[in-house]
This record gives C-alpha cells, sequence and structure tokens, in this order.
C-alpha cells in the first residue's frame, strides 16, 4: 500500500467511530487530567544505573538494551528505536497506540532497507477523525499496518508487545506514545529467553490472522468465542512457593486473572501492586484474603481510575493499605500494571486487573521470578509508593462497580472502565 489518506478511509466506508475515547463521555477530571498531558513535550534522561548488565542484549546484536527499565528513569522511546535500528530480519509489532515520531521514522526506515515490519493497532485509533501523525508516516511509509479490535461493545487491542529478529521481546505497560515516555509512571522489559520468543511469537501470529488490512475498513463487533483461545505455555516452570506458573499468558479468554488469584493465594509474606485500573472482585477478593491472613499487602493504583472504581473503595474497607498516584512530576498516570509476590516473583504487561482484560482484550502478563528483575520492580514500586497519596474517604463515594452481563461490558462510560482512553 502506497500513500492512504485516512480521511478517505472513513468517507468509503461511512464509519462513525464507537470511540473508546470520546470526550463527551470522559469524568471532568480524566478530561483535565488529558489535558494537562497532551502538551508535554519528550526529555532525555538517562538508564538507571541500577538496571543489570546490558552484555546479553549485546551478544544477540542489539546495544543498549536494559533487560528493564522505567519511563521516570530513562528516554524508553530511544531504546525502541535502537531495537529497531539493530534489527535485520523482521520486526513485529502489537501496540495499542502510537504518537512517537521517532519510533515511527524508524520502522519506516526498517522497512526500507529489506526488515520485515508488521505492526497491529488498536482498531479505533486508526479510523477515528484524529489519527496521530506518527500512525500517518507508518501508513505514508507503507509499513505494513492492520488493525485489531477486542470482543465485545468494549475490547481493544491493548497489548504493548514487540519482537525483533525473533531474538527479543519487548512487553510491559509502556505505550508507544509521548506521555508514556514523559509523564506517565510506566515499565519495560527486554527479555531474550527463548521460550518468551517462542510464546509471544505464536501470540502475535495469532493476532495477525484475525487482525485487518486497513482497506478492508472496520470490523464489526466481535461476538464472545469469535478468537477462541490465545496461545499458552506448553511448559509452565515459574515457581513460587511450591505453585507452578506459566512465564507467560494471553488474552482475550485466557488464563491471566486465574493465575494472578493462584499467585496472591500463594503469598505467604508480602505482596505489592501497581496497577492502573482495579475493578476485579475475583482478583480483590484474594487481595483481601492475603491481607486477612497476615501478608503484607500493598497497592498504588492510578488516581482518576481508583477514583471510579467501587473495587478499589471495597479495599480500603478491608483494611488494605491503598494509595494512589498520578504519573511522575505530577502529571500524567500511574500506568503500570505489576506486582511483586514475597519479594520474589514479578508478573508484568498490558493486563489490567478488571474482568473486561480477561475477557474481551488482547492483553499479555510476563511471569518472572529472575532476582534481576524483581529486585528492580520492587524498588521502582517502593520509590511510587513513598510518594503516592492515601485518598479521602469522600473522594470513592459512589464510585462505581464495573459491570457485565455474561462477557459483555456495560461499564458506566462510552469506554470499557479499565481501558486507556486516548493516545498521547
Amino acid at each position: 500500500m502506497n500513500t492512504l489518506n485516512i480521511m478517505n478511509l472513513l468517507l468509503a466506508f461511512l464509519f462513525v467511530p464507537a470511540c473508546s475515547y470520546a470526550g463527551e463521555s470522559q469524568s471532568k477530571a480524566f478530561s483535565q487530567l488529558l489535558n494537562i498531558t497532551a502538551q508535554i513535550e519528550p526529555v532525555s534522561v538517562p538508564i538507571p544505573a541500577s538496571v543489570p548488565s546490558f552484555e546479553k542484549a549485546r551478544k544477540l546484536g542489539f546495544k543498549n538494551l536494559p533487560p528493564y527499565t522505567f519511563s521516570d528513569g530513562a528516554d524508553i522511546s530511544n531504546l525502541l528505536v535502537s531495537a529497531i535500528n539493530s534489527s535485520t530480519v523482521s520486526v513485529d509489532v502489537a501496540i495499542y497506540g502510537i504518537t512517537l515520531e521517532n519510533v515511527a521514522e524508524a520502522l519506516v526506515k526498517a522497512q526500507k532497507r529489506r526488515v520485515a515490519v508488521r505492526v497491529i493497532i488498536n482498531e479505533s485509533h486508526v479510523f477515528h477523525s484524529k489519527v496521530s501523525q506518527a500512525l500517518q508516516t507508518l501508513i505514508d511509509g507503507g509499513v505494513n499496518l492492520r488493525t485489531l479490535r477486542g470482543l465485545g461493545k468494549y475490547g481493544i487491542m491493548h497489548n504493548k508487545v514487540a519482537v525483533f529478529d525473533s531474538k527479543i521481546v519487548v512487553t510491559g505497560s509502556y505505550n508507544w506514545t509521548v506521555t508514556a515516555n514523559t509523564a506517565n509512571y510506566e515499565n519495560i522489559i527486554f527479555t531474550y529467553a527463548p521460550n518468551i520468543i517462542n510464546g509471544y511469537s505464536k501470540y502475535f501470529r495469532w493476532m495477525w490472522k484475525y487482525s485487518r488490512p486497513l482497506k478492508d475498513g472496520p470490523a464489526g463487533e466481535y461476538p464472545p468465542g469469535h478468537v477462541g483461545v490465545p496461545p499458552v505455555d506448553p511448559s509452565p516452570s515459574v515457581e513460587l512457593n511450591g505453585l507452578i506458573l506459566p512465564s507467560y499468558s494471553f488474552s482475550p479468554a485466557g488464563t491471566t486473572e486465574e493465575y494472578v488469584i493462584k499467585a496472591i493465594n500463594a503469598a505467604q509474606s508480602s505482596l505489592d501492586v501497581a496497577v492502573f485500573s482495579f475493578y476485579s472482585d475475583n482478583i480483590a477478593a484474594a487481595v483481601i484474603n492475603a491481607k486477612k491472613r497476615g501478608v503484607e499487602v500493598r497497592v498504588v493504583t492510578d488516581k482518576v481510575q481508583a477514583s471510579q472504581s467501587y473495587t478499589v473503595r471495597e479495599l480500603i474497607e478491608n483494611g488494605v493499605q491503598l494509595r494512589w498516584s498520578r504519573g511522575f512530576a505530577g502529571q500524567g498516570v500511574m500506568h503500570n500494571k505489576f506486582a511483586v509476590v514475597d519479594g520474589k516473583m514479578l508478573m508484568t504487561g498490558s493486563f489490567n486487573w478488571s474482568l473486561n482484560a480477561q475477557l474481551n482484550n488482547f492483553e499479555n502478563m510476563f511471569y518472572t521470578v529472575d532476582p534481576d528483575f524483581v529486585g528492580g520492580y520492587l524498588a521502582e514500586f517502593d520509590k511510587i509508593y513513598r510518594q503516592a497519596l492515601v485518598p479521602a474517604k469522600a473522594d470513592l463515594e459512589g464510585a462505581p462497580r464495573e459491570i457485565f452481563e455474561g462477557s459483555k461490558s456495560f461499564g458506566f462510560h462510552l469506554t470499557a472502565p479499565d481501558s486507556d482512553p486516548i493516545q498521547e
């Protein structure tokens, strides 16, 4: 496909999007937050000295890639550009949203030097009157771009995943956007473990099968079960207090919520949770039970999301130590989705703790007991938790539940309550 005028596509299909981020459905607080973060310019800051050696990535032909890092301590966009520039065979990307021009330009350049570039993006970000310049750069540059929506009315393609040369997998909470890079609390992992690469590569191919070329226009609403069951880890090997977990799990209709609950139930001493959106009653019950059996539980969530969640109110009422936060420097959002159990097991990815993430969205979760990963994430949690605030009871009055009928969300906004409302 050569240059494609996205507005012509809109007219050709007579499509009026049920946008996952329509302004009239935003809460007043969320609208104010978005107005602030939309104006933030990228900054360049050094990678934290605490991350482990880059040597293994270098041996694979990738320079300057740490095993993990965080948005409040690194310019993650430059790391992505480095990974793309170092790729010689293939780059597969499944990303909810992209507004980072430098990353889009790197993908186009990779395509021009005959690297096989494939990109899956959330459908509503393409078939919309406000298309980001970075996305238009991909379209104009002829990148092999497809769209994917989730199941039901509110499902989205919410992953933040890339596979470079089938050698390194990227995952975490980090959307490829300006606010993720400069304002939100985010995390990203670069892993070269063969089993992870194999699993995420299968997942990407599975999503690609259901994705649509831009010329085919937007899809209609997909019913439950439309895509079947996502790939699973054939050899679970992550051990936590006698529990065996997989190295990864995927949505929709996967088993991530089940594994999150099992990990929480296996906690013996501590549970530290940093999650953007917390609406799952099932996971909340496991957290409350952990607290009751003597586990030290600390939760930090996003301020705006928490103010809209009845589940958060239940956690506080049951004695869970819960704080909320905005992004670093007081702007953006607390967008992480990770937890550390007993100081020795980490789970992180795109998966918000909600039923919508489990049933309707395309999501992923990564599990590890590697001390290098766990220690870094625990230190990041402590940093975020220390600056976060304890909500007042009045702040949570009237907070709604996430409501589902069968597997279809009937949340209290046009969006599913756990979805990222806009790409900035």
